[in-house]
């Protein structure tokens, strides 16, 4: 059992990095285009990636495009990257088993969670019952496998 528990790890700091990854990149994004026109930016990122303009989801991504400004885009822009700061140390701390990222992920994963079942509660949407789920998992697997980190 104690092999098999060791093998979820790795799916965890690669979860953690994904997370790392996508917000350090919207952080940059929002950074870098923030004195552009949102709206002009949208359109051209979901040509870039062939999304559909008559999508829903471009519709949400366009509703909330128009609401930015130069000063929320910069906080929004902020918020990504230390947040992004965050996910990768607890990915590298977990690679590296140190002990005081198992703690570290348990508090900050689980401070969260509130936030997450909020949203459910605001708008139910599978991804963020996924997320959730994934987030509560990872403290689960984490609180109970002390051993992984000795």
């Amino acid at each position: 059992m104690a092999s098999r528990a060791r093998n979820l790890l790795p799916w965890i700091v690669a979860f953690k990095a994904f997370k790392s990854l996508g917000l350090c990149t919207l952080g940059i994004t929002l950074l870098a285009t923030r004195h552009a026109d949102p709206v002009d930016t949208l359109f051209q990122f979901a040509l870039a990636i062939h999304l559909p303009v008559s999508s829903r989801l471009f519709d949400n991504a366009l509703a909330w495009a128009t609401g930015l400004t130069v000063a929320r885009e910069t906080a929004l822009g902020i918020t990504a990257l230390a947040y992004s700061a965050l996910m990768g140390t607890e990915g590298i701390g977990l690679y590296l088993r140190r002990p005081w990222a198992r703690w570290f992920t348990i508090i900050a994963t689980g401070s969260l969670v509130p936030v997450e079942i909020y949203e459910i509660a605001r708008a139910l949407r599978p991804v963020r019952v996924l997320v959730l789920l994934a987030n509560l998992a990872i403290v689960v697997y984490l609180a109970r496998r002390k051993e992984v980190f000795e």
